[in-house]
């Protein structure tokens, strides 16, 4: 099962915001990473998400241009059989940015696509009944470009997915639609931005009890500092919730433990990596482990949670947090020439974890897909 996501982390997306990094104390080493073979998927392959089914058993999604689906054996990541999201030649280019799975006969899918003759772009979604991957149709408003970011699996007629829409290059609001077992609608949101608001992921530990994060944009067009958003889905609706900022700040990745705990995570101008915690009243900025920037967090419990992101020479790196403290863990890459970027983290089970993203090739100028399995 996932546990939470992480978006704009789809091959060809802009890389991980790098900030500046403020080290107390050298960090603990207490785990240790292995890299899994994956499938090579050629053109833009990098893994954008990935969801647990069982220690053996697990699906990872990302780009390839038409969007790829692998599947994990026990011993290796392989593509998977999966819709043509180009439509026959009607869109130009596909990413899948979000998968999660509540069995081993559902799983559900998202991303976008982006039309062919400078149609726009139009959110995704594919469907696993345990037996194959199939398309599920998504709603576009006329004249509106919609994406799908991430993605939260309930039970099967129980699925939320957040992303952003917009009807013109003026203003961008945040996105957020419910599949109900047949059909996908959207919900009211709050877009707090007067230029641009995205939602980067989702998650949740019931169905009254969702969080979705993101940031948003203040007009002047030329503003450049973003502001953090959190929202909140109580069973009836979505509403804001207070979040603190660290300068320009992106919010890529939320974590929810229990109505009173959750954590979310991403990178501010001025302090690098950002951890946000909920006490069950409100947000507050807590400790962050010592590196630059956070892309993803996962938890099994208050005192168990681990976070992917890249140190301060934009290496890959993982931190746990026990409730004393962070230690961290090195993530090496063999293979590539630029710098590897994780995604996304998720655990398996009581001692494992699992790490994907992406690997610049460089003389061949595509990317390839990394997995890690995490011990520790």
């Amino acid at each position: 099962m996932k546990h939470s996501h992480r978006a704009l982390r789809a091959a060809g997306s802009a890389a991980v915001v790098i900030g500046t990094v403020v080290v107390a104390a050298t960090p603990a080493y207490a785990s240790t990473s292995t890299q899994v073979p994956v499938a090579s998927t050629g053109f833009f392959g990098g893994f954008s998400d990935v969801t647990v089914v069982t220690p053996t058993d697990g699906w990872a999604v990302g780009g390839n241009g038409n969007g790829v689906i692998q599947r994990f054996n026990g011993t290796s990541w392989n593509v998977a059989a999966s819709p043509d999201l180009l439509d026959g030649g009607a869109n130009t280019w596909a990413v899948l940015s979000g998968v999660d799975s509540v069995s081993a006969s559902s799983a559900f899918a998202v991303g976008r696509a982006t039309g062919a003759g400078n149609t726009g772009q139009s959110a995704v979604a594919v469907r696993w009944n345990g037996s194959a991957w199939s398309r599920v149709a998504v709603p576009r408003p006329a004249g509106a470009n919609t994406s799908l970011a991430s993605v939260k699996q309930f039970s099967p007629s129980n699925v939320w997915a957040v992303g952003d829409t917009s009807s013109s290059i003026a203003f961008r609001g945040t996105l957020a639609m419910h599949y109900n077992g047949s059909t996908w609608t959207t919900a009211s949101t709050p877009s707090p931005g007067t230029k641009n608001n995205t939602l980067t992921s989702i998650d949740g530990t019931a169905a009254d009890n969702i969080w979705a994060v993101g940031y948003s944009l203040n007009l002047p067009y030329g503003n450049r500092v973003r502001q953090s958003v959190i929202l909140h889905y109580d069973g009836t609706a979505w509403t804001q919730v207070a979040s603190p900022n660290n300068g320009s700040t992106y919010l890529y990745d939320v974590a929810a433990v229990s109505p009173s705990d959750a954590w979310a995570v991403g990178s501010g101008s001025t302090g690098g990596a950002f951890v946000l915690r909920w006490n069950g009243t409100a947000w507050n900025s807590v400790a962050a482990p010592p590196l630059a920037s956070l892309s993803s967090v996962t938890a099994r419990s208050s005192n168990d949670v681990w976070v992917a992101g890249a140190d301060a020479n934009s290496a890959p790196a993982l931190a746990h947090w026990t409730g004393a403290g962070w230690s961290v863990t090195p993530v090496a890459v063999t293979g590539g020439v630029g710098l590897p970027l994780l995604y996304q983290v998720t655990v398996v089970d009581a001692n494992t974890e699992w790490a994907v993203g992406s690997q610049w090739e460089g003389t061949t100028g595509q990317s390839s897909s990394i997995a890690f399995r995490i011990v520790g």
